[in-house]
């Protein structure tokens, strides 16, 4: 027994039939070839069993002792949901014409004439049920195309490919336009408004009958309502019991259309904003091989665009840099990582130019890597900048040296002559009194220049930076909706003129702290320490008695940069972990002690005339008629303990600000 045969004798069938040998028989046979079989011996016993069972197959003897078999066909094809049962009526005379019309029109799929051998029955009945299985099939199909033909997400229009006769619609089509299904059925293609340009619908029509499929984007339609919307239709002819039909399915893509005109209006702009940026822009594929970049990236670069693609750039890279960018490059796309870097770039001409590079992953719309978008901005005038508050630092310094230097010998010439003119004692108070005032003199010009240096940096070069960033922020408002990355390079550029402020006011303030004059001696220390820790990651604490200590102008710049220096040593060679700081007033002095729990200065180090550092430190003290001590144990760290009179040359003013208990010192 084939697959087939298996399949079909699971089918279910119903013998109805009065004589019990026959229907003993024609159960015994079908039950032999596999088939489900189920018995009545009346018409009514029969409905109830097609009502309960549902059988694939009836057997119907026309003659039965209640209700004739015609009858009992009538009734079960009365059932909607009994339409799909198959009758074979049966009978042991011959059957005429007339009734076999009258079971036909009951709707009897089928005669037999009785008796009839077993191989014929079988035969009929194994017909029978494959006409039902491809019935069932078809209805299957028909209603699987239905389903679709319904629900589909497109415009469908079913038409005569003869006459272009409108046969059906579904209804997303009569959504998109606004019509009725009646109102689009049995009409012309082109009687249709949707449809009013006749011509073109005929055109469209007589290519459908040449060829047999059509697309088109360019055939827009007028709804009911008299919107015009952009289209795609594709139509394609096919045949439908032996007609040809046509089947247009018909998309709206006026989003589609809007999305590419508004793709077009971003590329341009794209292309405008990148023709005027001022920063360097540029584009890699997914494996960091340039593809674009604009007018400024190439007048940085001294490359025209050609040169630069895949890895054309790398030419214009500094020798210097060349290796260390390289792999900082391919590091970041590796590990799809963002791009930043500062190197320089170097021209044919030899010109060099300095630049802040960033790039970012341009993803597709699954988080896929494109490639990298990024910018090159031109820093080279703020290195230049850098480069000269470098030089006049260190010039500064230079001359701090040179004239502490002069000093010295100054005072040592100063002491010969002394020693040569007077007596001893007086020599050596009048060569104090006179070191004392030349080197009050020295730090006062020291200060001063500082003072003007700072203000300068301050106020000039401050003022141009923050017009530069004015001037920025006023480009900034004006650029026009969607100029997204030029926002953000605008932003960078910011970014680094803040920077270039930054290093102004930490130079200025280094030259001549502000919070000296406005808060006094010990709020400036406290705002070094902050900073010294930040930048040195030593501990270090912070103790004033009172909390604020005030002095005039001279005391506290001199102790204060006793203070700087102490701190400079200790960064240097103290290789200190945890540093105090305190600073009380004794009534009569002032006394600032510092100590640190680094290696430990040596007496060697102590009396070397050769250190600058703690030769300007005693010089400072001795200025203000104060006392300088250095202790050190090795191992332990080291001690500095400056004591400065308070007298009324000195003393300003001393008083507590309140900013907690009186009684609780200050900590930081």
């Amino acid at each position: 027994m084939n697959k087939r045969q298996e399949i079909d004798n699971k089918t279910k069938i119903l013998v109805i039939d009065d004589d019990p040998e026959l229907l003993t028989l024609t159960t015994m046979v079908l039950r032999r070839a596999g088939y489900e079989v189920l018995e009545a011996s009346t018409g009514k016993e029969g409905l109830e069993a097609v009502r309960a069972d549902r059988p694939d197959l009836v057997l119907l003897d026309v003659v039965l002792p209640d209700i004739s078999g015609i009858e009992v066909c009538r009734q079960i094809k009365e059932y909607q949901d009994l339409k799909n049962v198959f009758v074979i009526l049966g009978s042991g005379v011959a059957i005429s014409s007339e009734f076999q019309a009258d079971g036909l029109n009951t709707g009897a799929d089928g005669f037999i004439v009785k008796p009839i051998s077993n191989k014929e029955l079988l035969a009929r009945v194994q017909s029978m049920v494959r006409i039902k299985k491809a019935e069932e099939a078809l209805q299957a199909s028909e209603t699987r195309y239905r389903r679709l033909f319904e629900t589909a997400q497109d415009g469908i229009l079913i038409l005569s490919e003869e006459t272009g006769q409108i046969d059906d619609v579904n209804p997303f089509l009569t959504d998109m336009l606004g019509y009725t299904h009646e109102e689009l059925t049995g009409k012309k293609l082109w009687e249709i408004g949707a449809f009013k340009n006749t011509e073109a619908s005929k055109s469209v029509l007589s290519e459908l009958q040449h060829k047999g499929y059509v697309r088109y984007e360019d055939l827009p339609l007028i709804t009911k309502d008299g919107r015009e919307i952009d289209v795609e239709f594709v139509s394609n002819v096919y045949l439908v019991n032996h007609h040809k039909v046509i089947q247009c399915n018909i998309r709206d893509i006026t989003v589609r259309r809007l999305a590419e005109t508004e793709l077009r209006r971003s590329q341009k702009l794209f292309h405008t904003i990148a023709r005027v940026s001022p920063v360097g822009l540029f584009r890699t594929d997914s494996e960091g091989q340039y593809i674009y970049v604009n007018e400024c990236w190439s007048d940085i670069t001294g490359l025209s665009p050609d040169k630069t693609y895949g890895e054309g750039w790398v030419k214009a890279l500094c020798p210097a840099d060349k290796e260390r960018i390289l792999d900082e490059w391919y590091r970041a796309v590796k590990g799809d990582l963002p791009f930043e870097s500062e190197f320089c770039f170097q021209q044919q001409s030899g010109i060099k130019k300095w630049v802040i590079a960033k790039a970012i992953a341009e993803r597709g719309v699954h988080g896929e890597r494109l490639g990298y978008v990024g910018t090159i901005t031109d820093i080279t005038e703020r290195k230049r900048m850098e480069v000269e508050l470098q030089k006049a630092h260190d010039q500064l310094e230079k001359r701090v040296v040179e004239r502490t230097a002069q000093l010295i010998e100054l005072n040592t010439s100063l002491e010969q002559e002394i020693a040569q003119r007077i007596s001893v004692g007086e020599q050596l108070k009048e060569s104090r009194e006179r070191l004392r005032n030349l080197t009050k003199h020295l730090q006062k010009t020291r200060e001063q220049e500082r003072t003007f240096l700072s203000r300068e940096l301050h106020d000039e070069l401050g003022q141009v930076l923050t017009g530069m960033k004015m001037d920025i922020r006023w480009i900034e408002r004006r650029l026009p909706e969607g100029s997204a990355l030029i926002l953000e390079r605008l932003h960078s550029i910011i970014m680094l003129i803040d920077d270039a402020i930054l290093s102004v006011q930490r130079i200025s303030m280094a030259l001549r702290p502000p919070a000296l004059d406005d808060f006094g001696l010990s709020e400036a220390i406290k705002l070094a320490l902050e900073s010294f820790e930040k930048k040195t990651n030593i501990s270090c604490k912070f103790i004033s008695t009172p909390q604020q200590i005030v002095l005039n102008r001279e005391i506290s710049t001199e102790i204060f940069r006793i203070f700087q220096e102490a701190f400079t040593n200790i960064t240097r060679h103290a290789d200190a972990k945890n540093i105090t700081v305190l600073l009380r007033n004794s009534g009569d002095k002032l006394i600032m002690e510092i100590r640190d729990d680094g290696r430990g200065i040596t007496k060697k180090e102590i009396m070397d005339h050769k250190s600058i550092g703690l030769t300007g430190m005693r010089e400072r003290a001795y200025a203000m008629e104060g006392n300088l001590a250095i202790i050190g144990v090795r191992g332990q760290g080291t001690i500095v303990t400056l004591s400065v009179p308070l007298n009324e040359g000195n003393e300003k003013e001393t008083k507590t600000i309140k900013r907690g208990p009186e009684k609780a010192p200050m900590e930081a």
